[in-house]
């Protein structure tokens, strides 16, 4: 399988994540099993976007894309195991890591000129969104920093996948199974 096949369907697996993770944000109702098998699907997705982003960019972005890259997939495994660490709340810091993580990964690859500027401004911007949202007592903006990330998440995985027709030079490689 070539890489570019690997890595253009990690760029549809980012803008579907970006899609359920706003969407997820004005969802109401549904057992607590649903929502959590929901946000599993859209961490899995977010996975393997970081990886399609990082494999199509790698050489570009340098260490600061590395770094995002590594913070990204430890925030995730954070959010991951959240609930398996009795007394310890690891979500907060998950997400943040991973908000912060797509905010290196995708400005490196910004500077590289290899991606848009409003990808890691709007994952910025959700992260300033979300922590006002817990500074502040009675603003509640976790939907809007959802919708804000899913946006950016979309915009990533478009990215990706423009990235991958335009015949990037990282992609050209072929994986043997």
């Amino acid at each position: 399988m070539r890489l570019s096949t690997l890595i253009r369907i990690g760029g549809a697996a980012v803008i579907l994540a970006g899609v359920l993770r706003a969407a997820s944000s004005f969802a109401t109702g549904g057992s607590e099993v649903e929502r959590q098998a929901l946000y599993f699907i859209v961490d899995l997705l977010l996975l393997l976007g970081a990886f399609a982003a990082y494999a199509q960019n790698h050489e570009a972005v340098g260490r600061w894309g590395a770094a995002g890259f590594l913070t990204t997939v430890a925030g995730i495994l954070a959010v991951r195991s959240s609930r398996q660490v009795p007394g310890l709340d690891l979500y907060p810091a998950g997400a943040l890591s991973v908000a912060s993580g797509w905010v290196l990964l995708s400005f490196a690859w910004w500077r590289a000129a290899k991606g848009p500027a409003f990808v890691p401004v709007l994952f910025a911007v959700s992260i300033v969104t979300g922590l006002v949202g817990q500074i502040v007592s009675g603003a509640s903006l976790s939907a809007a920093s959802g919708v804000i990330f899913g946006a950016a998440a979309a915009g990533a995985g478009r990215q990706i996948v423009l990235g991958v027709s335009s015949g990037s030079r990282n992609t050209a490689g072929r994986m043997d199974p």
